[in-house]
């Protein structure tokens, strides 16, 4: 009788650990939490967009510089490289919630 008590433990030692494993491999794939891919998300709308945002602005502002320049004396200049700076900080970053809602649900569905 103690045999066959101790075949049978073993036999539910050996089922209970391969059971998890069983039920880890056949279970679907879980989405990411919301919370998290909304941090994943902005992280990678501003990883994409900084870049360009500071190009943008540096080539706005020298272009809006050499148009005051073309068209008035040093308030126009600087008055024009700041405008140009200023539209080329929004025109840069215009992307970012496209790019923002693109890693929202790329993490959602494959991380």
């Amino acid at each position: 009788m103690r045999k066959f008590v101790s075949i049978i433990m073993s036999a539910a030692f050996v089922a209970s650990l391969t059971m998890p494993v069983a039920v880890g491999i056949s279970a679907p794939a879980q989405a990411a939490g919301k919370k998290y891919c909304q941090n994943w998300a902005h992280r990678y709308a501003d990883k994409k967009t900084n870049k360009k945002v500071v190009t943008n602005m540096i080539i706005g502002g020298v272009a809006g510089g050499l148009l005051g320049s073309a068209f008035g004396g040093k308030k126009s200049t600087v008055f024009g490289a700041a405008g140009g700076a200023g539209v080329g900080m929004v025109s840069g970053g215009s992307k970012w919630e496209k790019y923002y809602w693109q890693g929202y649900e790329y993490c959602r569905d494959e991380l």
